[in-house]
């Protein structure tokens, strides 16, 4: 076994000593060796955790995000125009496009028609039920089940809200969306025949 370890002997002499020249030239350059110097770091020194990067947003996520607030700004432009009665001032086309944009003209003139206007909010639950990604431009279809139980016709006149014909405030409702620099709303409806 000696015999085996002699011939190593002379390397770790000779490496020893150019690890003592290495470490007092780096002492030198550092000017780390003075008596000031308190702690010379090591390799067996544990290296502080470096800050992970916050994860990138998903793709997928960031779209459902962006077309669900693209969805209530449509219904916020809705029940707006509903509630007084006009467009006066009302940036309808902000979401809503082609049908969309009809679906809030055509409600408005059948209140406007009938003497009424909306009162409240609709409860409102959506979810993106497809969002395809895969080809330009991307859509979606978000599906709701709508609760206007406290979103109903007055008379604008007298302000006495307007007999229903339906106790059932529970609609499922389906909208189509379309990306395009943003999110729009291009169609919807509301299914009275069924409740959620």
């Amino acid at each position: 076994m000696q015999q085996n370890q002699l011939p190593f002997a002379p390397v770790r002499a000779r490496r020893r000593h150019l690890v003592a020249s290495a470490a007092a030239a780096a002492c030198l350059l550092l000017s780390a060796c003075g008596s000031s110097a308190k702690h010379v770091a090591t390799s067996t020194d544990t290296a502080l955790p470096t800050p992970s990067a916050s994860p990138s947003p998903n793709p997928t996520d960031t779209a459902k995000a962006a077309l669900l607030t693209a969805y209530q700004g449509f219904w916020n432009t809705a029940i707006q125009a509903w509630s007084q009665g006009s467009l006066d001032g009302i940036p309808i086309n902000r979401y809503a496009v082609e049908n969309a944009d009809y679906l809030i003209r055509s409600g408005l003139q059948y209140y406007v028609s009938q003497g009424l206007v909306m009162r409240g909010r609709p409860i409102l639950s959506p979810t993106v039920s497809v969002l395809n990604m895969t080809a330009k431009p991307y859509t979606a279809t978000i599906t709701d089940c709508i609760d206007t139980t406290n979103f109903y016709p007055v008379d604008k006149s007298t302000g006495k809200p307007v007999a229903l014909t339906s106790p059932e405030h529970r609609h499922p409702g389906t909208y189509k969306a379309r990306f395009d620099v943003q999110w729009w709303i291009i169609s919807g409806s509301i299914d009275r025949s069924r409740t959620c």
